[in-house]
């Protein structure tokens, strides 16, 4: 059987050509993240609903038999008179699959469907592979149109979907691109015929599944680290400086570099006296409160639109001084939309007075859009909002320790104050991410019954370190 190049790896080489390497030829490098699962998962969620837009449509099969899938769509659009979903195509070795091809008078419309809220500039890079390889198939492409969900759309709760998707005509903008795809499959090719490129991490890094081996190569203390300095980032590594204790001084000027700077190379904290002083003002009793939320791409509860953060479950620490901790929690499982009794079981939590001590500004937002599904607790939920206590920015601007890396998240700041508590020792669920998995799992109808007990244990284990973390925090720096 052919070895064909596929778009996903042509655009791979175009951001990153070490990706497009290892990917080749190191596949065993690549370590999932379950950001990508749930990406993947949103994303054949809405393909599968742009599908039934056209159920007229034939569906291409064959996913593992390139040729097969060719030959079929071959036949298919020798009646050019209904939509082919799933299409296959290729040109010399370029093999790519359109997700949408409908008829037209002159010739074919292409759809590509996209989870996202809008339409990204690497769409049209995508659109452009497809294009290019479709017309050198013999295919006349009439129109470009990427399909993506309308943010503003408002499930009525009916599984009536209509709407959801809206469609942008790109076709002006890939025709433009066209003549750069030959360039790109020329750099695609000189990449694997070379031996491994050595490229810089950057931000895009973030989400690749072959992030750890490439910071398994770096030094200890990379200029990456240097919160939101990508300017300056890309300087540094342009005067040859690759580890943060090379940095001359006088060199960086932002203070939060500064400070990352001057603990490195020490490999000492620095601690603000102004901690313990603020820290000691907050009255009792205080509340250590933590949200999770979820986010589907096709809502499911009525009210509610394409990736609304939508809360499930929090959990609350209470310290009335006594040296001993009081846990509060709540967690909706039914299935159903959580809002409400979550609501309404957060405002008994917290009773009336106190600090609510948070880490970032997440929980905020998410009362906010408490209020929309129960304006009739907008008073108890605004003072919620009021009482809020933003650890934070408490600690970027007045603490750092070598081994937090450049982050001040709370995963990050936990292990420098508290060692005993690590959210490495989870079960499963150890970010915010595999949080929301659990979850799905968890209300999904065919999750077994043992398994689904588990991921609950599991799901109340990690909110629960989250709001623990902050009590040792602040007890860190006031003792």
């Amino acid at each position: 059987m052919a070895r064909y190049i596929t778009k996903s790896k042509i655009l791979s080489g175009l951001k990153c050509p070490k990706k497009l390497w290892l990917q080749t030829y190191k596949p065993e490098l690549a370590i999932h993240s379950a950001t990508s699962e749930l990406n993947i998962s949103k994303g054949i969620e809405i393909g599968n609903l742009a599908r039934g837009n056209y159920p007229e449509g034939t569906l291409v099969e064959n996913v593992d038999r390139p040729d097969l899938a060719i030959a079929e769509t071959k036949a298919l659009m020798k009646s050019n008179d209904a939509p082919i979903l799933e299409a296959a195509y290729h040109f010399e070795d370029c093999f790519i699959r359109a997700d949408i091809m409908a008829p037209t008078e002159a010739g074919w419309r292409m759809i590509e469907v996209k989870s996202s809220g809008g339409v990204k500039e690497h769409y049209l890079s995508d659109c452009a592979i497809q294009v290019w390889v479709a017309q050198k198939a013999g295919v006349k492409i009439q129109q470009i149109v990427v399909a993506h969900v309308d943010t503003s759309f408002v499930y009525v709760g009916d599984e009536n979907y209509d709407g959801l998707l809206v469609e942008a005509d790109v076709t002006e903008a890939v025709n433009e691109l066209l003549p750069e795809v030959p360039a790109w499959l020329a750099n695609h090719r000189d990449i694997l015929k070379n031996p491994i490129p050595q490229t810089r991490m950057r931000s895009h890094c973030k989400e690749c599944d072959f992030k750890e081996h490439c910071e398994s190569e770096q030094t200890e203390y990379p200029l990456s680290i240097l919160p939101n300095g990508r300017k300056v980032i890309a300087e540094l590594q342009d005067a040859g400086f690759e580890d943060v204790r090379n940095i001359p001084v006088g060199l960086l000027t932002n203070d939060r570099h500064i400070k990352v700077w001057q603990s490195t190379c020490t490999n000492l904290p620095i601690i603000s006296p102004i901690l313990k002083t603020e820290f000691e003002k907050l009255p009792y009793p205080q509340f250590y409160l933590d949200f999770e939320t979820i986010n589907f791409a096709i809502p499911r509860w009525a009210g509610t639109r394409p990736h609304q953060q939508l809360p499930f479950q929090w959990s609350c620490h209470i310290d009335r001084q006594s040296g001993e901790l009081e846990h509060r929690e709540f967690l909706d499982t039914r299935g159903n939309a959580p809002m409400r009794a979550f609501a309404a079981n957060l405002i008994a939590a917290v009773e009336i007075d106190g600090p609510i001590i948070v880490y970032g500004t997440f929980e905020s937002t998410v009362l906010k859009t408490l209020i929309e599904f129960c304006p009739d607790l907008e008073i108890p939920i605004d003072n919620i909002i009021d009482r809020l206590v933003n650890l934070l920015p408490w600690l970027q601007n007045h603490y750092y320790h070598p081994a937090m890396k450049g982050s001040w998240s709370i995963k990050a700041v936990l292990p420098t104050v508290a060692p005993h508590l690590n959210y490495s020792q989870l079960d499963d669920v150890k970010n915010g991410t595999l949080a929301q998995l659990a979850y799905l799992d968890i209300i999904n109808p065919g999750t077994g019954q043992a398994v689904r007990e588990q991921k609950i244990f599991n799901l109340l284990k990690y909110c629960e370190l989250d709001t623990k973390a902050m009590v040792e925090v602040v007890r860190f720096f006031i003792y």
